[in-house]
């Protein structure tokens, strides 16, 4: 029983709820741990990376495509910062800046964290993206972090982790899969068995939360994307028309891709409906957005690190 109210005392110390950008209640960790979400979601992006096939060698006129493709990544992505700092107050005292990297792995795809990085698959080159519809994928992309998605999945693995480690010694499922597989334990053997479960249990369950989480936060991040792009002066019918025109070429097979198409359909149903209350003129909308900080900060840097 102790054990029990254990656990519960360290759900309250570690988790707070938050409402996100887009008014959806989320379970974060307080500002305390801020600093190790954001390590422990930099850590995780590493690891998709790690576990993405590398593109192969560019040739010739490719690597003049690439670099040509960086420096889109580099324009584009420093806009959407400008305008993300001014659209966000508090965004200076989680990061203080946006890093955009490109790295070379074979799928089109991207990645971020919690710190502020944006990491874009050097295969989104070859889906020929135009300027607004590769705008919204960096946009999105960035509105993970900017709501809050790397934190909210950070907390929902320690709690996992904690709930795996307290309660499956509490609930015995150590000792009765030790039964199983060995008819004598001693109870050292035991207590790693018990312990090689939870951390199994924990690192599942983890994901399966995690992975149900998903579609909400996609959604979520492609509205603020809108919002975002409209802000920084594109026309949302236009980046919709662009997600549309390329939609038939992206490939089926991959999660990313196949996320991507379903947020081209579902920005396609909005933009029938009435238009944004910034989609107006674009000619000269940075000028009439009042910066709230200072907008002195390096620009965004673009390399291949992996």
């Amino acid at each position: 029983m102790s054990r029990v109210l254990l656990l519960l005392l360290l759900l309250f110390i570690v988790t707070a709820c938050a409402t996100s950008p887009g008014g959806r209640t989320q379970v974060m960790a307080p500002a305390a741990l801020q600093g190790f979400s954001a390590v422990y979601s930099e850590f995780d992006m590493h690891l998709q990376l790690v576990t993405a096939a590398d593109a192969p060698s560019c040739q010739a006129a490719e690597c003049g495509a690439d670099r040509a493709f960086d420096q889109r990544i580099l324009a584009l992505g420093r806009r959407l910062a400008d305008t993300a700092f001014r659209q966000h107050a508090d965004l200076p005292m989680r990061f203080p800046r946006f890093e955009f990297i490109v790295a070379d792995k074979l799928d089109a795809g991207a990645a971020s964290s919690a710190a502020g990085t944006v990491v874009i698959y050097r295969g989104v080159r070859r889906l020929e993206l135009d300027d607004a519809a590769l705008a919204f994928v960096l946009a999105r992309e960035m509105n993970h972090i900017i709501a809050g998605h790397h934190d909210e999945n950070v907390t929902t693995s320690v709690l996992v982790g904690l709930a795996a480690q307290i309660l499956l010694p509490v609930l015995n499922i150590g000792s009765l899969f030790s039964a199983t597989t060995a008819a004598a334990t001693t109870a050292a053997s035991s207590a790693a068995t018990t312990s090689a479960v939870a951390s199994v249990a924990s690192f599942a369950g983890a994901r399966v939360l995690r992975a149900n989480d998903r579609p909400l936060q996609v959604r979520e991040a492609e509205a603020m994307a809108m919002r975002l792009l409209a802000a920084a002066g594109w026309d949302g019918r236009e980046v919709s028309e662009q997600l549309q025109a390329l939609r038939p070429a992206l490939p089926a097979e991959a999660d990313w891709t196949a996320e991507l198409r379903e947020s081209t359909l579902r920005i396609a149903s909005l933009m029938q409906g009435p238009a944004f209350v910034e989609d107006m003129p674009s000619v000269g909308i940075l000028s009439q957005i009042e910066p709230k900080l200072s907008l002195d900060l390096p620009p965004p840097m673009v390399s291949k690190p992996f």
